[in-house]
């Protein structure tokens, strides 16, 4: 039952987080201005939230201390630059091919596990990258504006899920070094520093209200918080990567229910169906 239950709560988690953002970017925000800004104060909320990971693994430091300051920096760098412009394109790309999209940071991941952390890489997964291109490409139509070439907000979710995809295999590495709570922090809060050096920079100014600011920063951190319970509940990581990976299914289909979504969406089941098995070779 508990297992059961993790599950129900990391796919409602996981789906109205992105869910929320779409609905905020259309609905809240006519100028799309500010995104800098706002990322920082989703962080921020869930940096504050984090300091509950304790709860779940113990928090210990360990390993060269000069390497977790280089891995918190690259967590940091290409974190936030993952959160600023995936918080950009998300006005201009629908919920469902924004979670797609963002999932090139799977191949990513594995390509550069495969080099910097002795993970090997398959012929499966190889094969698996193949179909997510072909399913990202098959969702895409909206936003291509010639046979191979894309619009600016299209490419700007994909930067985002190639920045998502280096943060995550520098984390991991963080996580492998010092531990769970440890390593996410590090890398949580090295990313919230970093968008905060962007807003003083960009002079950037969120255009959201503090009820909406404090609503996206408790749901991305029950979105990174189900993750976490699921795993301990679960204790396979395999098992649950290929079983949570559906999430991109039922993001299109509560996209289509709830923010209405619903152009050409026959196309976008397909593609997704595709990218799906895609990612479950890959896992």
């Amino acid at each position: 039952m508990i297992v059961f239950l993790s599950y129900i709560f990391y796919f409602v988690a996981a789906s109205a987080s992105p869910l929320q953002r779409r609905w905020l970017a259309t609905k809240k925000n006519i100028t799309n201005e500010g995104q800098t800004h706002f990322a920082f104060q989703v962080t921020l909320i869930t940096v504050v939230l984090s300091l509950f990971l304790p709860l779940f693994s113990p928090f210990y430091l360990q390993g060269n201390i000069l390497h977790l300051i280089l891995l918190s920096l690259v967590c940091g760098i290409f974190g936030a630059a993952y959160f600023v412009s995936s918080y950009t394109a998300q006005k201009h790309v629908e919920a469902g091919v924004s979670t797609l999209v963002s999932n090139i940071y799977t191949p990513i991941t594995i390509v550069l596990a495969t080099l910097f952390l002795n993970e090997k890489l398959t012929t499966i997964q190889g094969f698996g990258t193949a179909l997510l291109l072909i399913g990202m490409v098959t969702v895409s139509k909206k936003h291509r504006i010639s046979r191979f070439k894309f619009d600016k907000y299209f490419m700007l979710m994909l930067l985002s899920g190639v920045m998502l995809g280096v943060s995550l295999t520098a984390e991991r590495a963080l996580l492998k070094m010092t531990g769970f709570s440890a390593g996410t922090m590090l890398s949580w809060w090295a990313q919230c520093a970093f968008l905060g050096i962007a807003v003083l920079i960009t002079h950037s100014k969120s255009q959201y209200t503090k009820k909406d600011i404090s609503i996206t920063g408790v749901l991305r951190f029950l979105q990174s918080l189900s993750w976490v319970i699921l795993l301990f509940a679960v204790g396979n990581l395999s098992l649950v990567s290929a079983v949570t990976t559906f999430k991109v299914v039922i993001i299109f289909i509560a996209a289509a229910v709830i923010l209405k979504e619903r152009e050409d969406l026959p196309r976008k089941i397909v593609g997704s169906l595709v990218a799906l098995a895609g990612l479950l070779l890959m896992k």
